[in-house]
Order: C-alpha cells, then structure tokens, then sequence
C-alpha cells in the first residue's frame, strides 16, 4: 500500500487529518470514493478500537441536496433496520467547497449478492443461512412496495457490491448515497443523462428480478435453471 493510499487526500473540513490514517479502499462509486480508518482510541480510561468508513461525495452540495440525501438513507434505514449499516451525514467544507461525507460503520464484505455471475453459489449460500434468505426477503419486500405501489423509488442496485453478505453471512446493503432512482426524473432529463438514467434503472431492475428468483430458488428443494430474466419496462409514477 502506497503512502498516497494511508492517509485522506484533499481537505475535509470537519477531520483534522494531523496524524489521521485511513486506506483508501474503493473509488468505482458512481458518487464517492471509500476510505476506511481503524484506530485505538483511549476512552474512559481503556482502549476502543474504532473501526469506520469514510466516504467522501465527489460533487459540491448545497444544503437541500444533503437534506434529500440524508432524507433518502433515513428512509431506507427505518425500514430495513441492521441491513443498512449505521451512518452519520456530515455537512462540511470538502477543498473549500460545501459538501457531505459520510462515516459509517465498516461492513466486512463476503459475497456480491446481486451479482447474477454469482448465481451457482448464491442459492446453496441462501438455503445454508436461513437468517439471510429472512433478510433479503424483507429487503425485497420493501423495494417492491416502494417501486410498485406508485411511490416512484427503485432502490439502487446498479452500484458495484450495494447488496453483500458480510464475514458473518448477513445480508447488508452498504451504499450511503443516492440510494434511490427516481424513474419520473427521466421525463426531465437531457437525451444524454436520460440514457444514462434509463440504463441504471433497467440494471437495478434486472438485479432486483434476480434477487427475486435466487430468493425463490432458496426457499425451495428443487434444482432452479439459470436465470435468464429480462429487465421489466420502467414504471413511472401514477399522478
């Protein structure tokens, strides 16, 4: 690991970065780049080891925008509980602009999930775990309620490794930012942003198709064929 990956680049206003290592872990998000921090930090006369992720957004935000953020996350952890890992939004100063980080707890990632590459070992994986096969049930159950009951919300899937099993085979869905497509802003997009819209909702529709046959595959005893699935049309919300 380089010295440029152990320690935050640019200036983030709210991290006094003085002797603060993190390790950059992943920057292929659509919206930020990861770093992860572990320190021993002394508290009430012990030691606790601190263990967080750091993910910096890539564009400037005004106020609102962290607002609707935060907003979406919120919704989000309220309804799947511990399957979205807890994290503060952190309205900062990011190189002298206003912009959000957010510090989550780490999630030790296992296994892509949603990956349909993966699908000769998800099933097996989901029959083993039963607790994990309740979890993706529950995740979608509500991403089916929020897309087809004409709220307009498709929770994103098309982020690299947002659906994981963690170290300890529990379903967790790790992304922070964005975490819904809104399918009526195609109506208001440039040709060009609306074919990149349209094309991250079909993916997250195709995944979401697929988490759908590999839960049903599990719950079963019989031998699923391969998923062979196309992504559904784009259901716009009902006015």
């Amino acid at each position: 690991m380089s010295k440029e990956n152990l320690r935050l680049t640019g200036h983030i206003a709210c991290i006094d970065a003085c002797g603060f290592r993190a390790t950059l872990i992943s920057t292929l998000g659509n919206h930020c780049e990861v770093w992860r921090s572990n320190r021993i930090v002394s508290l009430d006369g012990g030691a606790v080891e601190v263990d967080r992720v750091i993910k910096r957004h890539r564009l400037p935000c005004t106020f609102p925008e962290i607002r609707l953020l935060n907003r979406d996350y919120q919704t989000l952890k309220a309804r799947l509980g511990s399957i979205v890992p807890e994290a503060l939004f952190v309205a900062t100063e990011v190189d002298g602009e206003l912009n959000v980080v957010v510090i989550a707890d780490t999630v030790q990632c296992w296994f892509n999930l949603a990956n349909p590459a993966n699908e000769s070992d998800a099933v097996p994986l989901l029959r083993r775990h039963p607790r994990a096969r309740d979890q993706l049930s529950s995740f979608l159950e509500a991403a089916r309620e929020w897309y087809d009951d004409g709220d307009g919300r498709l929770i994103d899937l098309y982020g690299l490794d947002n659906l994981v099993l963690d170290v300890n085979r529990q379903v967790r869905y790790i992304d922070s930012f964005n975490v819904f497509f809104y399918p009526d802003l195609l109506e208001h997009c440039s040709e060009e942003d609306g074919a990149s819209l349209r094309e991250m909702i079909q993916r997250s529709l195709l995944r979401l198709e697929y988490l759908e046959y590999v839960h049903a595959a599990a719950e079963q005893a019989w031998c699923a064929l391969p998923f062979e699935g196309e992504a559904p049309p784009i259901v716009l919300p009902v006015e």
